[in-house]
């Protein structure tokens, strides 16, 4: 009866945990991140395009909000200061490539690429050293 029985208990543990699962919510949730994604991906493709270098300074990192190839993705708030121009603040989702991920510090100071058409397009130049 033991191996029975530890098939029922855990059948009545999937029941359970089915229960409080709604698959279309979870479908509609999924589906808000991926729009947001490809918004961030559609900013930092307008800013390589039309964009003049300059810096970003990171004023703060929120949680990791998912992962794209295993490069986790993160909300940001930035200072941009580019070439000739004033400095903003922008908020924007990162896809941070994850040997670069110690470089999203409070404080710390980013090549950019500012989009001259998109107040809040940005691409950070992760191949470029830290200024």
């Amino acid at each position: 009866m033991g191996f029975i029985g530890d098939l029922n208990k855990m059948n009545k543990q999937a029941k359970e945990i089915r229960k409080d699962q709604d698959p279309s919510k979870q479908m509609s949730d999924a589906l808000a991140r991926m729009r947001s994604v490809n918004e961030s991906m559609e900013e930092a493709n307008k800013a390589l395009a039309d964009g003049v270098p300059g810096t970003a300074e990171v004023v703060a990192v929120g949680p990791t909000t998912g992962a794209m190839n295993m490069n986790p993705m993160m909300q940001v708030e930035l200072l941009l200061i580019p070439e000739g121009g004033m400095p903003r603040p922008v908020s924007t989702q990162l896809v941070v490539p994850i040997q670069h991920l110690g470089r999203l510090v409070v404080g710390n100071t980013l090549p950019i690429l500012a989009s001259t058409s998109d107040p809040n397009a940005v691409a950070i130049m992760w191949d470029q050293p830290q200024t």
